[in-house]
């Protein structure tokens, strides 16, 4: 009887502990992504978010800054849409995340960065799918 108290006591604590350390490890990985969500927004220029925003006002080096700093933002766009297709984050994540996606995608100047980016590079055809959803303003996922 005394083992097997012993043995439900270890289980216990061994379910209590993997979950606490997976908890730790999604808040890390959720850190992880705000980070480099920062850092992307910190690149733009200031003016990115004005409906007037327009790629050809820029000087040449800004517009190349800006439009790498656009792709790594719709990389990692992509890569959080992967996830959580996947399953590897939960759904309120991912709708905290597709609520900041789409109001991004609300801009002109994503928009057109978009369209711009898409010439040269290719994204699997289920993110395409969401993008073009929310630049058309239809509800998805």
């Amino acid at each position: 009887m005394i083992t097997i108290i012993g043995l439900f006591i270890t289980t216990i604590a061994l379910f209590i502990s993997i979950r606490q350390f997976k908890k730790q490890l999604q808040l890390t990985f959720f850190a992880d992504y705000t980070k480099r969500y920062q850092e992307i927004l910190l690149n733009f220029p200031e003016t990115i978010n004005r409906k007037d925003f327009d790629f050809d006002k820029l000087d040449a080096e800004k517009k190349e800054k800006t439009l790498r700093y656009m792709r790594a933002y719709f990389d990692l766009c992509s890569e959080e849409y992967f996830l959580y297709k996947k399953g590897s984050i939960d759904k309120s994540t991912w709708k905290e995340w597709e609520s900041g996606i789409k109001y991004t995608f609300s801009k002109t100047a994503f928009k057109n960065g978009w369209e711009i980016i898409a010439l040269d590079t290719c994204y699997y055809s289920n993110f395409v799918n969401l993008v073009k959803s929310f630049v058309c303003n239809k509800v998805s996922t």
